[in-house]
């Protein structure tokens, strides 16, 4: 994925079509940073985390966010408040890899949504010195590559540059604020005071004030009323001692076929020990021993291109289920790069419910459809 330049140009302008920011009203309850909300999915599919960040400038390359957050696929949201120290023409812009969306005072300035290639978006907003304005940034993150990093170019800088160059001056962390759970004037929080730390690009910043971890519902399992529950446990104070079994022979155990010794074009192999997170596409740990195997045949095999075919079965919305099978693949696509295949031997697909390869009326039907496919080609 190309990183890309994303142009908005903020006006004091009133006409002509320009868009105008309704500044805030003052606000004496503000703190550094603005609020960072990470998700798992593209989409806010599920939220994992939340802390104070105190600029929108990040490079993860292929690292997690956070805690909890998967390194692809992975979407963030930005809240907070945007102080203009002078009125005049502002000029905002965005390296980001993939999508990208801000608001300020309520007006969406840049909106480039989608997988990026080079591409370019302006926008006039009127903006006056020395006020609040709500201020919003979106981003979601597809396949490979994680990177954002939010500009402005002031009033000040623009007499001095002119117009010829994207932006390339982060938004100062003095001028981003978040709520804060105790107050704090709008003065006292442009002071700036405050532990200073390193960001995550390595830069001088506002330490991240707070973290919350937000925890993800238990799964239900036929041994929750066993395990779970706060009734008091009952001590036993002499437990009757149990006797284990004799055993007299132990077999040794087979060990498990590679489905992967004998590759060849043409032939197609179902990864049947690659598993999800149900109705996800959140790789898990238990995959990674397969995965393993499939890296170290393709690399003894290096002539062979494969595809990575995603498929489900037929509950649920089509379009769904359609983008559910690409994102599985993509995602095991990526693993096997990460891990030392060339990119250029992998392409992913999805299907969706399109290629079944038994009926779904019956749950044991459905879960053989649901399934990733490995088809090996020269």
């Amino acid at each position: 994925m190309k990183t890309v330049w994303v142009v908005g140009l903020i006006g004091l302008s009133l006409g002509g079509g320009s868009m105008v920011a309704q500044p805030t009203k003052p606000v004496n309850g503000l703190t550094a940073g603005l609020k960072g909300e990470y998700f798992n999915g593209p989409n806010f599919e599920q939220k994992v985390l939340t802390r104070t960040d105190p600029q929108v400038d990040f490079d993860w390359n292929w690292q997690s966010p956070g805690p909890g957050v998967q390194r692809e696929y992975f979407s963030a949201r930005w809240t907070g408040k945007l102080y203009a120290p002078t009125s005049g023409k502002y000029r905002f812009s965005a390296t980001v890899d993939d999508g990208v969306r801000v608001w300020v005072g309520g007006k969406k300035v840049i909106d480039e949504w989608r997988k990026q290639d080079d591409t370019q978006f302006v926008g006039e907003i009127s903006l006056n010195g020395k006020q609040f304005y709500d201020l919003r940034v979106e981003y979601y993150n597809d396949w490979k590559g994680s990177i954002i990093s939010v500009y402005w170019e002031s009033p000040e800088d623009r007499r001095l540059m002119g117009f010829t160059a994207p932006p390339h001056q982060l938004i100062p962390a003095k001028y981003l604020f978040s709520r804060s759970t105790r107050p704090v004037s709008a003065s006292a929080a442009l002071t700036g005071r405050g532990p200073v730390g390193p960001s995550a690009t390595g830069r001088p910043a506002i330490k991240p004030a707070e973290l919350t971890l937000t925890a993800a519902k238990p799964v239900p399992t036929k041994r929750q009323g066993m395990l779970g529950g706060s009734a008091p446990a009952k001590l036993v104070s002499k437990p009757k001692p149990v006797l284990a079994p004799v055993v007299t022979e132990m077999a040794t155990p087979t060990p498990a076929a590679n489905p992967f010794d004998n590759l060849r074009a043409g032939k197609s192999i179902v990864l049947r020990h690659v598993v999800f997170a149900q109705s996800e596409y959140t790789l898990l740990p238990e995959s990674y021993a397969e995965l393993d195997k499939l890296v170290k045949a393709l690399q003894a095999n290096p002539a062979f291109r494969v595809e990575i075919a995603g498929h489900t079965d037929n509950v649920g919305d089509r379009r769904l289920n359609q983008s559910l099978s690409e994102h599985r693949a993509k995602v095991i696509a990526a693993y096997l790069v990460r891990h030392g295949v060339a990119e250029a031997r992998i392409s992913a697909k999805g299907y969706g419910d399109t290629q079944p390869v038994a009926d779904n009326a019956t749950e044991q039907q459905r879960a053989q459809n649901r399934r990733v496919e490995l088809v090996v080609s020269d």
